[in-house]
């Protein structure tokens, strides 16, 4: 089975003494991942993106998306961020089913 986390510890350590010098991650149809930053223990999410290279230095995420949701809360799409997001602090990617407000941008 594929693996479905990936961990990246920070700029200059990248994911692991074993890794590739880089590594490419595509997400598969019907599939999205989740990018979050842990502080104290409690994981907060970043964003979202379909496509990720991560090397030694850092992470690019390319075309990662927000959830933008209308006052009431009633209704959720994807913002798109207008540029790739390059990230060096640590982080974790995972892949995990796309929900149906992924599907829809404004």
């Amino acid at each position: 089975m594929r693996e479905q986390i990936y961990q990246f510890k920070g700029r200059g350590q990248g994911t692991g003494h074993q890794d590739d010098p880089y590594r490419l991650i595509r997400c598969t149809e019907g599939t999205v991942m989740v990018i979050t930053v842990t502080c104290h223990g409690i994981e907060f999410i970043k964003g979202y993106c379909r496509k990720a290279m991560i090397d030694r230095w850092g992470v690019h995420c390319e075309d990662p998306f927000l959830r933008a949701s209308d006052a009431g809360l009633t209704h959720s799409w994807a913002q798109p961020v207008k540029r790739g997001r390059f990230i060096f602090s640590p982080i974790k990617l995972e892949i995990v089913s796309e929900q149906e407000w992924m599907r829809h941008s404004c």
